[in-house]
């Protein structure tokens, strides 16, 4: 009969144990897949009432991005208020006070710096847009001459212009006259989607204010939440991954937002001292545009210069070539500089994540795909990178490009069959010390010995 301690026992435990994680991975990988199809395959239903849900909660959405995005200034503000409040009576009341204070003047002052960018931006889009109107029959008039002038063109075009208006006719009886009716419905659904969009607007910035006060206490309730949920160990990955989380959000949505803000501006200044038309327009298109990672900058550039093009051709030109030196000081200097690597995401991640996203969730998902990404990507490489320090491997990048394989000592063998330098250089050293110990362990032993001579001596006088 086996007893508890016979090592075939214990061997047959671990092989069990072993085989029961495998199974139970397997088992969570399956149940992950099917779950990855369900949400894939059933997408249009789960957004039709995630899109149903959020409708509802527009407004306390809105007002949570709005304090998300104004918590750091906030709190920067309430540091330079608390320096002025010195030894209040009641710390805890003075503290609420302040932090009112900061909410509510800096939703203030951002809503006073929309409002005058408003001012000042409106009246000469409107400016633009009004010229350009009035110079389009200018345009049509030179189209329809550089016809005129090619007659296999003008041909072509007349066939082309004939079919197209029996099409639009067709389209025009079956579709928009039957439909009149519906359509002056959905106009008016529009108009009344924008004030209810501003209404929201309006209550989100009330909500702020109130999220703004309430925000460490809701963060203090949410730790709460965690360490009652989860171990100690557990709770502080949960917390560390939603540290470096809104590390990655905050820092690319703000700084984006700063980023885009100069480039308009850039654009702005550089037009205006060129004497382009349709300065503010373009400045405007440019600076919207930047705030989409990767494809904004072109997005933007194209509709720009073909509009600038329209009143001089030369002058569009010059405007091409001033917006694509602009995104590259973007892109090089002022980005970088703002951005820094907020998201630890190379080049070709970004543009995985602004198209994948963008695929699911359009003009938002480009929007906040780089930072989701970001996430995910931080999350998996802090996976990757412990379980490799577990293992006792490297957990650099570095150390796998020339990699063929590891051997079972863990000596790092490389592709074209060599141990690496590192490796060779660990050897040589183990190798000096062991003749180093070799050639003084004689000397060594006798150095010990006179110690221990001595350590009796001083013994022996003190005994006396």
């Amino acid at each position: 009969m086996m007893s508890e301690n016979d090592p075939e026992r214990i061997r047959n435990k671990q092989i069990f144990k072993h085989t029961l994680v495998q199974a139970s991975a397997f088992l969570v990988v399956i149940l992950c897949a099917i779950l990855f199809f369900f949400v894939i395959f059933s997408y249009n239903t789960w957004t039709g009432k995630l899109a149903y849900v959020v409708s509802g909660l527009r407004s306390i959405i809105i007002g949570i991005v709005i304090a998300y995005l104004l918590g750091p200034i906030v709190d920067g503000t309430e540091k330079q208020l608390r320096r002025l409040v010195k030894n209040p009576k009641n710390e805890a009341r003075a503290n609420a006070a302040i932090r009112a204070v900061s909410a509510i003047f800096v939703v203030l002052f951002m809503v006073f710096v929309v409002v005058v960018m408003l001012y000042t931006i409106l009246p000469q889009i409107f400016v633009s847009v009004l010229s350009l109107n009035q110079s389009f029959p200018h345009y049509v008039d030179e189209v329809t001459d550089l016809i005129q002038s090619n007659h296999r063109l003008q041909a072509f075009l007349d066939n082309a212009l004939t079919n197209a208006t029996e099409e639009i006719s067709d389209w025009l009886n079956e579709n928009v006259v039957k439909n009149i009716q519906s359509y002056m419905l959905m106009a008016a659904s529009g108009v009344m989607s924008v004030v209810m969009t501003l209404m929201d607007v309006l209550i989100g910035l009330i909500i702020s204010v109130y999220v703004l006060c309430s925000m460490k206490t809701f963060v203090g309730q949410g730790k709460k939440i965690i360490y009652a949920t989860f171990n100690k160990r557990y709770a502080k990955i949960i917390l560390d991954t939603l540290r470096k989380s809104n590390e990655i959000f905050g820092g690319f949505i703000s700084g984006k937002l700063i980023d885009s803000l100069i480039v308009g501006l850039l654009c702005f200044a550089g037009m205006s001292a060129m004497h382009m038309p349709y300065v503010a327009l373009v400045s405007v298109i440019v600076g919207v545009t930047n705030v989409i990672p990767f494809f904004g900058p072109y997005i933007g550039m194209i509709p720009s210069a073909i509009l600038v093009m329209l009143v001089n051709f030369k002058k569009g030109v010059i405007v091409l070539i001033f917006i694509i030196i602009l995104q590259q000081l973007d892109g090089n200097v002022i980005g970088p500089k703002i951005l820094g690597k907020s998201t630890g995401l190379s080049a070709f991640w970004v543009v995985f994540s602004v198209m994948f996203f963008g695929k699911i969730w359009g003009i938002f998902g480009m929007l906040i795909g780089v930072p989701v990404f970001g996430v995910i990507y931080y999350i998996l490489e802090t996976i990757v990178n412990y379980r490799l320090l577990k293992r006792g491997l490297p957990n650099t990048t570095e150390e796998y490009k020339n990699l063929d394989y590891f051997a079972e000592d863990g000596t790092r063998i490389t592709t074209d069959g060599k141990k690496s330098q590192r490796e060779l250089r660990k050897e040589e050293n183990k190798e000096l010390r062991r003749q180093w110990m070799e050639e003084n362990q004689e000397g060594f032993e006798r150095w010990l010995q006179n110690m221990k001579k001595k350590e009796e001596g001083e013994e022996n006088e003190t005994g006396r």
